[in-house]
């Protein structure tokens, strides 16, 4: 069976929305250059993005080859065990084990990449909140200063590094 050409798909698929790259870059939470890319053939959208753009085509031609070309992904992600003939013509499956070690092992690079993303957020979250007390602080100083009173220095940011001593 003949591999069908993703970017002509996603193409044609984006030329029957009558949307712009950019703008189906959008609906499908993407950026424009990788509409641009999918489209010149340099690389193919991910499956969870042709399923979406799937359930944006309307009924056609344009959606069967898109259907086509999902069917096609499925199976490079998930290809189902077909197995090699060993001798006497019988089909031999995959062992067990060997499809449960690579699930442990894809199990824990998911498991270290969350945790590397909750602590990103945790820092985030931090520099968030002090810069929402900030906001809020000078949002205190300029009220103030609108009703004619006097404002406080600001406190001294603590840092690090010791200061001179005069």
């Amino acid at each position: 069976m003949e591999e069908m050409n993703a970017a002509k798909v996603v193409k044609k698929v984006r030329q029957r929305l009558e949307v712009s790259q950019e703008g189906l870059a959008r609906l499908l939470n993407a950026t424009k250059g990788a509409v641009q890319h999918w489209e010149r053939g340099r690389n193919r959208p991910d499956l969870a993005r042709l399923l979406a753009l799937r359930q944006l085509c309307p009924a056609g031609a344009e959606r069967k080859e898109l259907e086509t070309l999902i069917k096609e992904t499925q199976a490079h992600v998930a290809p189902l065990p077909t197995g090699q003939p060993g001798p006497g013509g019988k089909i031999t499956l995959p062992q067990p084990g060997e499809s449960l070690i690579l699930l442990r092992r894809d199990n824990n690079k998911l498991r270290k990449q969350v945790a590397k993303l909750e602590s990103t957020l945790k820092r985030r979250s931090e520099k968030l909140r002090i810069l929402e007390d900030l906001a809020t602080e000078l949002q205190r100083d300029m009220a103030k200063l609108r009703a004619g009173q006097s404002v406080a220095a600001p406190a001294p940011v603590s840092s690090s590094v010791p200061q001179p001593s005069e």
